[in-house]
């Protein structure tokens, strides 16, 4: 595992440092070959490329985003497939999931909102295997700003920047296209929310777009309600557990309650219901890939009507499973 050989001989010529060179690789890993490309066009403006920190590599990664984001935010306008930013890491650098829009935020969506609510004003864009994690049988859903210097603005904010530069929030899960199953595990924001001088330049945007957690995951299920699978949803609680958040600073109780109360909301706008899963329903989910190891532990020990919601149609001639 490592760079490419000729990748690998040509740092050794620019006399790359050694820590520098594993934080190269580490972006490499999830950005792909434009790391490289980046790099190269640094290492031609200073002076001395083997004096590189680790921390220069915050500005490569700062460019290849902003060259992704340039390059394929027309693309999805006009409703043509890229490839996504992050690649999962198995791949080595090698191959990126897929970032496949889905069209404007529609009238659909849109009527989840209150009339005195901004509505998100771009296009919704679903990430194959496209997370940060990079981890496989991945879904996420994007509302990526319509206007392109938007989508810079938010795309260079800091925050979390877990899946598709460009949008401000996000929801994430796990589909079994095999099993049809899914769990819907992450609705989280990309950027933080402007404060003071904290992300002040996307201020205006990011007011515009503050309901992206209703609208993804409206979106979310309505794409999997599609796909005819058996579809879960993490409750507040299992959050902690779920992205194994260090014990010793717990998670703030009203993440948690924001959550279930987003997930609740949604769910009475498209006439849905969240029930209890069933000991059957378990045995499904644990044979499943749609958990993580930690998910899973903390499901054998406390069962999934602990950590999750089953999502059933109100109708049950339209029920999928």
């Amino acid at each position: 595992m490592g760079f490419p050989e000729h990748i690998a001989r040509v740092l050794e010529a620019y006399g790359i440092r050694t820590d520098t060179k594993a934080a190269l690789y580490e972006l490499y890993l999830t950005l792909g070959d434009e790391v490289l490309d980046v790099f190269a066009d640094y290492s031609d403006r200073v002076s001395a490329p083997s004096l590189l920190q680790p921390d220069d590599t915050l500005s490569i990664r700062r460019e290849v985003v902003e060259r992704y984001v340039r390059r394929n935010h027309p693309r999805w306008l006009e409703g043509t497939p890229t490839p996504s930013l992050w690649h999962p890491r198995v791949a080595e650098g090698r191959a990126s999931g897929a970032a496949v829009p889905l069209g404007p935020v529609g009238q659909s969506l849109l009527t989840i909102l209150p009339p005195d609510q901004p509505t998100p004003d771009g296009v919704l864009v679903l990430g194959r295997n496209a997370h940060l994690s990079g981890r496989q049988e991945t879904v996420s859903f994007d509302v990526v700003a319509r206007e392109l210097d938007d989508a810079l603005a938010i795309a260079m904010a800091e925050g979390q920047q877990h899946t598709l530069p460009g949008s401000v929030g996000q929801t994430t899960g796990s589909f079994d296209g095999t099993r049809s199953v899914a769990l819907l595990w992450e609705i989280q924001p990309n950027v933080f929310k402007p404060a003071g001088e904290r992300n002040r330049a996307i201020a205006k945007v990011y007011r515009r777009h503050r309901n992206w957690h209703l609208v993804t995951l409206a979106a979310a299920l309505d794409w999997l309600g599609q796909q005819k699978c058996a579809t879960y949803i993490l409750r507040g609680d299992a959050l902690q557990a779920t992205h194994e958040m260090n014990p010793a600073k717990p998670m703030s109780e009203s993440i948690g309650v924001n959550h279930d109360r987003t997930v609740q909301a949604v769910a009475a706008t498209r006439g849905l219901l969240l029930v209890e899963p069933t000991d059957q329903d378990e045995v499904e989910l644990l044979d499943s890939i749609v958990m993580n190891h930690a998910l899973r532990q903390h499901v054998l020990r406390m069962g999934a009507a602990a950590a999750m919601w089953r999502v059933i149609d109100r109708d049950p001639r339209l029920s999928v499973r």
